[in-house]
């Protein structure tokens, strides 16, 4: 009995981690050419979570841009993102591999898209 129930348990642990969405590490940048000093503390890692055109993120600190760049560095998504935002529906209409931005005045964040 306790065997069955182990391998049934693991098995709603395989199926919810397979229909779960992808973790987009996101990773900070400076904007600009100078930027002061050292910070005393490490830089927080930022992690998002994207279901298909769905990205679902911890709540948004500040303000962000949120910008979309294909392959070729062009621009082909903005838009704006007011503090406190927790979700994110990206148009249906894109596809293709995407280098994404959280774009403040002062830093960004970035990290790398498949839709």
């Amino acid at each position: 009995m306790k065997k069955l129930l182990f391998c049934i348990s693991m098995l709603f642990c395989l199926s919810a981690i397979a229909y779960a969405g992808n973790d987009v590490p996101m990773t900070y940048q400076p904007q600009g050419a100078t930027h002061g000093g050292n910070p005393k503390a490490p830089v927080t890692i930022w992690h998002i979570d994207q279901d298909g055109y769905v990205l679902t993120m911890s709540a948004t600190p500040c303000d962000y841009t949120l910008t979309l760049y294909d392959e070729n560095d062009v621009l082909v998504y903005s838009t704006f993102l007011p503090a406190g935002t927790t979700q994110v529906v990206l148009p249906a209409t894109l596809s293709g591999n995407y280098e994404i931005r959280f774009e403040t005045t002062t830093y960004y964040y970035y990290g790398y898209i498949s839709l």
